[in-house]
């Protein structure tokens, strides 16, 4: 049943995609790393620049997320070794590459996992809009670019939001308090 459904909204999603935005699909699914790798390298400059505690346990945070990431997504793919939906369904064309195991989507965990990360890390409600929709959309793309399987993408965003939590967590210091998010 999982399985049926997830096929049938892949097809959704990667027919009716709009063809014209292909190219801008690539650029923006190839974006995750890059993305993720600058905003690491701003909290690096940031934190050498400041030299206080607090700027450098924000670049470990967004650093621990960053690689942690990677490693999941590599043992996971390892581990479950899930077949790309356009070796297994011929009229799903892949536009991009996508040469590990399927599940789970290494960009969409890397782009959801650095979200969260920047999020905590900025408690500002505009770069969370920001960097979610842009989470999204790499997510997105990966479907529409005929890679990954919806539950592959699923499982990224989920894993890559606990990932991004679970570092900003461990990390924190523990005489700070909560803090809310601030609004712009």
């Amino acid at each position: 049943m999982l399985s049926t459904f997830d096929i049938e909204l892949l097809r959704f999603i990667h027919h009716g995609r709009i063809a014209g935005l292909d190219e801008a699909l690539y650029i923006l699914s190839y974006s995750a790393s890059f993305v993720s790798i600058g905003i690491v390298i701003v909290f690096l400059v940031i934190a050498v620049k400041k030299k206080t505690w607090k700027h450098r346990r924000d670049f470990l945070k967004m650093m621990a997320a960053l690689v942690a990431a990677a490693l999941i997504s590599l043992v996971l793919k390892t581990l479950i070794a899930r077949e790309r939906p356009f070796i297994t369904y011929p009229d799903i064309e892949k536009l991009s590459s996508g040469g590990s195991a399927s599940f789970p989507s290494g960009h969409t965990l890397e782009a959801f996992a650095i979200a969260m990360a920047l999020t905590l890390v900025t408690r500002r409600k505009s770069i969370a809009v920001a960097v979610f929709t842009w989470a999204f959309l790499v997510a997105y793309s990966r479907m529409a670019l005929g890679v990954h399987y919806p539950s592959d993408v699923a499982g990224g965003v989920f894993i890559g939001l606990f990932t991004g939590w679970f570092f900003c967590r461990l990390l924190n210091n523990k005489r700070t308090g909560r803090q809310e998010i601030k609004k712009d």
